[in-house]
């Protein structure tokens, strides 16, 4: 899978961009809060429908616009595909635009809904933020599993909506039977919810338990790797108590019902559901210790790598094509053993990568260049993007 053509129009920085890009390694270089993440920000908006920066769309547009547009034209093994996602403000005067409006369009088709777009093309991203996988709560790890999940199987993110809806009215019922002093076991309503929310979390922790063992056993692999067999990286998945790795859909509904059950008074008095795949977690540790509390930026940041290694490696299993890779300011980051198990990770991946002097993409990046068909860069400056044969412009 390969980019070919990047367009974008209202975009952070960017009024109107429109670049070719390569196959290989795609280096954008330049001062810091020149608009070089933007483009990447770009791209994976594309493989899943949101930014990995921000979760409010009106945060992307330009100062200057009221909208803001991304086109993305790339190749497959099946041939060439356009992807287009969109979003343009409410305008209260206008009565075509009472309500903020989001479009995604697939060569030249709208998608009713962003599920659909989900498995139309595949990317990895690299960044910064994704220290938060070690440094932050579970929530960031979900998200990790969720979305490598829902490239791979579109019905998962499909699951993923229902179960979260579902989530929703229970907790809403569980809040009127906490007011109203009612015995939460003994209400027909909540046992409705239980039977409904146990088939759709036990799809999700089915599909979460099942990659979970792929991501482990890639990432502990390339972990080991990195640091020269002197750690060992533990990736392991937590979820409801009493369901076990290798249960089936059946028994995993089972449990997580009565797991509900169990907590239903505890449940109602808080007003929330406080056990299913919305509480799960990935849980990581080097050599048998937490990783957040124990681990330093240096192992820290090898544990990301061998994630996202992982993650780079089970979607080109899963959709037999290489996704993009796209690494953000990392790569200066990273000390010469770390870089050169990144580059050895990266397969057939299409790469892009930002920094802030080219100089800083070293000689193992130009080694796998040369054998990618070369190494292309951009100077980015002030929402403006230039090729440079040289990386010295």
């Amino acid at each position: 899978m390969q980019v070919e053509r990047i367009e974008l129009t209202g975009f952070r920085n960017y009024g109107n961009l429109d670049i070719g890009v390569y196959p290989g390694v795609n280096v954008f270089y330049g001062d810091n809060a020149q608009g070089k993440t933007n483009i990447l920000e770009s791209i994976y908006m594309c493989a899943c429908a949101r930014s990995h920066r921000t979760s409010r769309d009106i945060d992307i547009i330009r100062h200057e616009d009221d909208f803001y547009s991304i086109k993305l034209t790339f190749t497959k093994q099946t041939g060439t595909e356009e992807i287009v996602v969109g979003y343009q403000e409410a305008d209260p005067r206008n009565p075509d635009r009472v309500r903020a409006q989001r479009t995604v369009m697939h060569n030249g088709m709208r998608l009713t809904r962003v599920a659909d777009m989900m498995g139309l093309f595949h990317a990895v991203i690299f960044a910064p933020e994704d220290l938060g996988l070690v440094k932050e709560g579970p929530s960031a790890r979900r998200r990790f599993l969720d979305l490598l999940l829902s490239q791979v199987r579109p019905a998962y993110f499909n699951d993923l909506q229902t179960y979260s809806r579902l989530l929703g009215q229970r907790n809403a019922l569980l809040k009127r039977i906490r007011d109203t002093r009612a015995d939460a076991r003994e209400d027909a309503e909540l046992s409705v919810w239980d039977d409904a929310m146990a088939l759709s979390g036990a799809r999700l922790i089915h599909a979460r338990m099942e990659v979970a063992t792929r991501v482990a056993a890639i990432a502990t692999r390339e972990h080991a790797r990195i640091s020269s067999d002197a750690e060992s990286l533990l990736v392991r998945y937590r979820t409801v108590s009493g369901i076990r790795e290798g249960d089936g859909l059946r028994d995993i509904a089972v449990r997580f019902r009565d797991r509900l059950q169990q907590t239903a008074a505890d449940d109602a008095e808080k007003g929330m559901t406080v056990a299913g795949p919305h509480r799960d977690d990935l849980e990581l540790g080097l050599d048998g210790e937490g990783l957040r509390p124990f681990a330093s930026q240096g192992q820290q940041r090898s544990a990301v790598l061998a994630l996202k290694l992982a993650e780079l490696q089970v979607l080109e299993e899963e959709t037999g094509e290489a996704p993009v890779l796209l690494l953000d300011d990392v790569m200066s980051e990273l000390d010469a053993r770390r870089r050169n198990a990144l580059v050895e990770g990266m397969g057939a991946a299409q790469v892009f990568v930002t920094c802030t002097d080219a100089a800083h993409v070293g000689g193992d990046m130009q080694e796998l260049a040369a054998r990618r068909r070369g190494m292309h860069y951009f100077r980015v400056e002030r929402g403006r993007v230039a090729e440079d044969a040289t990386g010295l412009l």
